[in-house]
């Protein structure tokens, strides 16, 4: 194998340990927030200085602005922060997710094997803390190593002509230099590894040091396109974010031409090593680009809100606060379930009322619901079973189970709701069955129906056991009135063939009124108030 073959696939694989590494850092930097740094972290958000802080500390910690700008979404949709809040943090994570190029300026990547070591007995050994202290040192570990191997790889090709050649050529055309760091950060989703690869080359002499600056505006920019990527296919809040940083990151293009001049004249003759007068530059772009625009955060909020309404409004069945990147938060995550949890309660209680009270002929609503209603119970059973509780959390693992608890319920409304509920109705069973039992038998009927189930989501929706404790005295009186409907028409059944549609219709209001009433349960339960 030639030697330059071997640099190619030693920069390449380095560029993977290190997009890996930061992968891993991340997760495992997610995965270890329990109840009590989310209450802290709603503390620390209230304040806008506080907030772009937040965003700076979290982005620098978690090796990335991936995790601040998660969270910032996540806060959004569950309302414990305003838009224009999470602008700030997205804000502060640009300017914390410089902190993987200090680390990188240090030269300390020759000791990844020893920190690699020790990550592995923490993790192996190691129980709570001491092993989630583990899981991030291991991946800080492979990002560092990934900048031993990248720099394996870029020491061979110094000595090659052409390499040489085309280094001077990034250098002599700036333009180029920044619109090709902007494509490579978009394809590789990681402004990092990009200004790890710049690191690299002009602290070894391969990289003029006329190239550093195009490379750091060019990836800055380009680190907005992932977010607006996955914005654009996401939630109405991800959506806005994304368009938001893009605009943000771009619209101050121009205004670096004031002090481009200043920032040149301090890498070609500031103080300092290359290296660290490479990081500096890069925090003060981020930095500059923050302080431009921190005093527009509303206007830049309603500005985005606005181009993410003419891109499209949301599917009736999408989920709105469900984020798979907050899956390794606890939490969050659980957070949001329960507020998507809370979306799909409206949606029931709104079928229901056009089932027993409106009636569905002609009626719009009544067509997607029940659709909507079975695959948003689905996206919710699937994201409840990706939230991985770490085993030494009680107040986690207790929430996880009431929502759990409340979940096959509501998984099993929806089967219901959208399955031989929804053919019966279609059918035209809910009209016979009413004229059958005349109005005011069916007036009484939906009346005690729908107050269980509207009372059983409520006491979900809002916490409140009270609500539960009302269900139940609904429930004796469901129970008496149902019975003596099916007397009534077991009655007439024996010689009235037609009438297997309508009991079988009853049966499905039963069903439905019972699970909603284990919602209720759920909510005694919690609070220690089940009547036995």
């Amino acid at each position: 194998m030639s030697t330059h073959l071997f640099s190619y696939f030693n920069i390449l694989g380095g560029l993977a340990l290190f997009l890996y590494g930061v992968e891993k850092t991340t997760a495992a930097f997610g995965s270890s927030f329990g109840a009590g740094s989310k209450d802290l972290m709603v503390r620390f958000t209230r304040q806008k200085p506080m907030a772009f802080l937040f965003g700076v500390a979290l982005a620098a910690i978690a090796q990335g602005s991936t995790v601040a700008t998660s969270f910032a979404i996540g806060f959004v949709d569950v309302g414990m922060l305003s838009f224009a809040g999470s602008v700030v943090v997205m804000m502060g994570a640009s300017v914390g997710g410089t902190f993987v190029t200090f680390l990188l300026s240090l030269d300390i990547a020759v000791i990844s094997p020893l920190l690699f070591a020790v990550s592995l007995l923490l993790v192996r050994y190691g129980r709570g803390k001491a092993y989630r202290l583990g899981t991030v040192l291991q991946g800080l570990s492979l990002l560092l190593l990934g900048m031993f191997v990248l720099k394996l790889g870029v020491q061979p090709l110094l000595a090659t002509p052409g390499f040489a050649a085309l280094a001077a050529h990034a250098g002599e055309n700036g333009f180029l230099t920044g619109i090709a760091a902007f494509v490579v950060t978009a394809i590789l989703q990681n402004s990092s590894a990009v200004m790890a690869l710049a690191v690299t080359l002009a602290t070894s002499g391969a990289m003029p040091v006329a190239a550093v600056l195009p490379v750091i505006l060019g990836s800055h920019v380009g680190s907005s396109v992932t977010t607006l990527i996955a914005g654009m296919s996401g939630k109405q809040n991800a959506r806005k974010l994304g368009i938001c940083s893009f605009v943000y990151k771009v619209l101050c293009l121009p205004l670096y031409i004031p002090v481009l001049p200043w920032f040149e004249n301090y890498i070609f003759n500031g103080p300092g090593g290359l290296a660290s007068k490479i990081v500096l530059a890069q925090v003060g772009v981020a930095l500059y680009n923050a302080v431009v625009f921190y005093p527009f955060t509303e206007t830049l909020a309603r500005f985005s809100a606005a181009i993410a309404e003419r891109a499209g409004r949301e599917r009736l069945a999408a989920p709105v606060y469900l984020d798979e990147d907050l899956l390794e938060i606890p939490s969050l995550a659980i957070l949001l379930l329960s507020k998507e949890m809370i979306r799909l309660a409206n949606y029931i209680e709104m079928y229901c009322q056009v089932l027993f009270v409106s009636g569905p002929n002609g009626n719009k609503v009544f067509q997607e619901l029940p659709g909507a209603i079975r695959e948003l119970s689905e996206a919710c059973e699937e994201y409840m079973y990706g939230i991985h509780i770490p085993s030494d959390d009680d107040v986690l693992r207790e929430n996880y189970s009431t929502v759990s608890y409340s979940m096959v319920s509501f998984r099993q409304m929806a089967k219901i709701l959208s399955g031989e509920l929804r053919l019966l109705a279609e059918a035209g069973v809910g009209g016979q069955l009413a004229r059958e039992l005349g109005k005011t038998t069916w007036d009484e009927l939906t009346r005690v129906a729908m107050t269980d189930i509207r009372l059983a989501l409520r006491a979900f929706a809002l916490g409140d056991v009270d609500f539960a404790v009302v269900a139940g005295k609904y429930e004796r009186e469901f129970e008496e009135l149902d019975r003596r409907i099916r007397l009534r028409l077991g009655a007439d059944a024996l010689n009235r063939r037609e009438l297997a549609p309508l009991v079988d219709f009853l049966s499905q209001i039963f069903l439905l009124v019972k699970t909603s009433l284990e919602i209720a349960r759920g909510e005694a339960y919690r609070e220690g108030m089940v009547r036995k």
